[in-house]
């Protein structure tokens, strides 16, 4: 794939369960990952191959925390969305979606 920024693409890192769904739903670019090592670098190579969305699990973007704010900060791509796993939701309290939305549109929705 090349960097570049016209085309869109995307990508899931997650455990098995996830990205067996995924492929089953018809997302064939995906990475199963076992630990946080595995997944940053799996992200990190995918937003050097200019992937546009990557999704991933909520328990992976709370472990890579840090580095996912690094590298989204101040770019509008690539967009990490973080969706429960297999066990549901975490309780957390800030939303990343809401946080993903206000930074793409500059404005807080309402809770």
């Amino acid at each position: 794939m090349s960097n570049n920024p016209s085309k869109s693409s995307i990508s899931v890192v997650a455990d098995i369960d996830t990205v067996t769904g995924f492929k089953l739903g018809g997302i064939d670019k995906v990475h199963s990952v076992e630990n946080p090592e595995e997944a940053k670098k799996a992200i990190n190579d995918l937003i050097n191959q200019g992937t546009s969305i990557i999704i991933t699990t909520e328990k992976i973007g709370d472990e890579l925390r840090e580095f996912i704010d690094r590298v989204t900060k101040n770019k509008t791509l690539p967009i990490i969305v973080e969706i429960p796993d297999k066990t549901g939701p975490i309780k957390r309290k800030t939303d990343p979606i809401r946080e993903l939305v206000k930074r793409a549109i500059g404005i807080e929705t309402i809770k």
